[in-house]
């Protein structure tokens, strides 16, 4: 059992001053039982630490701390239903990045949780934390931290980051802010959160870290946007908008995936993909030329 695997072994307690994070005692059971078992089915460790403003549930992978790991950011989906009220769990229903992670049969595999997921009562996830707050810079920085607290047995860390849907907007800005990054993926990723905003006619966060912003910073780093074709609470646009942001590039691909929509078709495609790790070998889609 790898270092990190013995860490996030349930029971155990540990600390890690520099970046402010503590893993809590015990297994969450309740809406974990589902989660484990999709996790277990992937050699995947279950665990709950505190990073950061938030408590995250970690499940985790570790066979070789001298290869890269892949860590996946889970979505914010629950966070947009207009009747959702304080205190709900905003677990996605389907696990969908969960499933997703276990089906990557890379050597070390990392899936992050959303805060205010599986099961956390945290007195902190309040109605704004969870909607309006989806991507504020305490949830980007608390999933940063958790990056690097899985990332403390590897002694040169290279990260392949994979977010799904408001996931992939955090990835992408932890993808620019971080060193050890060295591939971007994102799935159904809200990469245009004011676009969407304005398609949907919603009501604008109150604070956010915006990924347009820091899209040029981009422009070396590998990545594939995955795209669903009938995505209509995503829609393959604000893909097209971020891409355009990022400018010129050799190292940026956008794959579309026929029929899936936000929620449906993904696992049929990652089982295909999760293995092809993004490479700077062409031109973007649309052929922008590099300057």
């Amino acid at each position: 059992m790898s270092g990190l695997n013995r860490i996030f072994s349930c029971g155990r307690r540990f600390i890690l001053a520099a970046g402010f994070i503590a893993a809590l005692q015990g297994c969450a059971s309740g809406p974990l039982n589902d989660a484990d078992a999709i996790a277990n089915s992937a050699s995947m460790q279950q665990q709950e630490i505190t990073s950061g403003s938030f408590r995250l549930t970690i499940f985790s992978r570790i066979r070789d701390a001298n290869q890269p790991i892949t860590i996946y950011v889970d979505g914010d989906l629950r966070g947009w239903a207009p009747s959702a009220d304080p205190g709900i769990d905003s677990t996605p229903d389907e696990y969908l990045e969960l499933r997703l992670a276990a089906l990557d049969p890379a050597t070390n595999v990392v899936f992050i949780a959303h805060p205010c997921q599986f099961g956390i009562a945290d007195p902190v996830c309040y109605n704004d934390t969870w909607q309006n707050g989806r991507l504020a810079e305490q949830v980007v920085s608390s999933i940063n931290h958790a990056i690097d607290y899985v990332t403390i047995t590897f002694i040169h860390p290279q990260v392949n980051l994979v977010g799904y849907s408001g996931g992939g907007a955090i990835a992408a800005v932890l993808a620019a802010r971080r060193q050890d990054v060295i591939s971007l993926r994102t799935i159904a990723g809200n990469l245009d959160p004011n676009g969407n905003g304005r398609a949907h006619a919603a009501d604008p966060q109150d604070e956010f870290v915006d990924p347009m912003l820091i899209a040029p910073r981009l422009a070396m780093l590998p990545q594939i946007h995955f795209v669903g074709d009938k995505d209509v609470f995503v829609p393959p646009f604000l893909t097209e908008n971020f891409i355009k942001a990022i400018g010129p590039s050799y190292c940026v691909k956008v794959i579309q995936i026929p029929e899936a929509t936000h929620r449906k078709g993904w696992e049929d495609a990652w089982a295909e993909y999760a293995t092809k790790l993004p490479a700077c070998r062409a031109l973007i889609d649309r052929s922008i030329s590099p300057e």
